[in-house]
């Protein structure tokens, strides 16, 4: 005997059970056969109740978010393949299908004049924590240098600069907080604690000044560890043609620690380097930094959690994604617009009024990482910059 198990209401089950019994009750008072017609089958309607169902929310529409508009992008002019990406430059193909290498320079007071310096193809200069001097990342493509000194620690800007170029960062370790933020990047990270091979100590030096490389080690290393690239970066946009702009022959940038000049020099065209109001010379040559195109770059200084040294200075998050104010200097003159990053693996590309491209004279580039209240003194007399 099958039994069933009633899946309605108790009360249709109840119901459909009396009824039924009723049927069968008179079928056997008539000995199992209907008296009369022919019986019909009984037909029980029953409603089931419904299921207690609990109202719908009310959908509240959410606003979609305004998106930042794209700016329009001027075409880059086609580069031949013999011109560098980083110093719109004549250069070897072979220099320039590689990887770019980025050292990380100290620039304290103690251990100038820095190696190398001056034959970066681009240097980077940033404050670092508590503002008590500034650092470097020189950025050599097919530039060469026989020896890079005294190459320190990254910071947080290693993660914005990196990716820019494709480099391979080279630098003598990390606060744990960075060291951290790096290893989850795919950065080339030839931190000197890891990968020691390319790296040298030069006696009478402290800590801050004895560390060394070179282009040639580091490539070699490279090719070494299977780490090496051929494809071409994007790069900058270069035009040889002065551009129009208001004069800016002599630049004054008070950085914290030690003022910065550069003073326009119009016999060769580029800018002379100063610090502290005497020439910045590479060891190396004994001969003054010079550039082509100064840019100051304008942007927030965030202080971090991330502890730098033993005296507790908090790590700068200096922003270099998004846009903000920038001015670019060559030739004598400035253009005012805006430093944009329009993409993670391409470099930072400067924007006039008009919304093009500012090109930069072919040479080499020095950017400066400044806070954006960061007052600059361009064509005052050193003697009234220096008071």
């Amino acid at each position: 005997m099958t039994t069933g198990v009633c899946k309605r209401p108790l009360a249709a089950c109840l119901l459909t059970s009396l009824l039924l019994a009723g049927v069968l009750l008179m079928s056997a008072c008539t000995g199992g056969e209907p008296v009369g017609e022919t019986p019909v089958a009984l037909t029980v309607t029953v409603e089931a109740t419904p299921e207690p169902t609990t109202p719908a929310p009310t959908a509240t529409a959410t606003p979609t978010p305004t998106s930042t508009p794209t700016p329009t992008i001027t075409p880059t002019p086609t580069r031949a393949d013999n011109i560098s990406p980083l110093t719109g430059l004549e250069a070897d193909p072979a220099l320039l299908h590689r990887r770019v290498i980025a050292f990380r320079v100290g620039n304290d007071p103690a251990i100038r004049p820095q190696e190398g310096l001056g034959a970066a193809d681009v240097v980077i200069e940033e404050m670092t924590e508590g503002h008590v001097t500034t650092r470097f990342t020189a950025l050599f493509l097919e530039s060469e240098a026989e020896r890079v000194r005294p190459l320190r620690s990254a910071r947080l800007t290693t993660l914005e600069i990196a990716p820019q170029y494709g480099a391979a960062m080279v630098h003598t370790g990390a606060s744990d907080g960075v060291r951290w933020r790096l290893s989850q990047t795919t950065i080339v990270n030839l931190d000197q604690w890891f990968h020691p091979a390319p790296y040298g100590v030069a006696p009478g030096y402290d800590y801050r000044g004895r560390m060394y490389s070179s282009t040639e080690r580091v490539r070699t290393y490279l090719e070494d560890k299977g780490l090496e690239r051929t494809d071409l970066i994007e790069g900058y946009v270069f035009d040889p043609e002065p551009p129009r702009g208001e004069s800016a022959l002599d630049i004054h940038i008070p950085y914290p620690s030690a003022s910065v000049d550069w003073n326009y020099d119009p016999e060769t065209g580029l800018y002379l380097r100063k610090v502290s109001n005497r020439p910045h010379v590479d060891a190396l040559t004994n001969e003054q930094i010079t550039a082509a195109n100064i840019v100051l770059f304008y942007t927030e200084h965030i202080v971090t959690d991330i502890i730098e040294d033993s005296n507790g200075a908090r790590a700068l998050d200096i922003v270099m994604h998004g846009e903000g104010p920038a001015v670019v200097i060559r030739d004598g003159v400035r253009v005012e617009g805006q430093w944009r990053r329009l993409a993670e693996d391409e470099v930072i590309l400067y924007w006039d009024e008009n919304d093009e491209v500012i090109p930069f004279k072919p040479g080499k580039t020095w950017i400066e990482l400044m806070p954006l209240d960061h007052e600059v003194t361009i064509d005052e007399p050193e003697a009234d910059a220096e008071e």
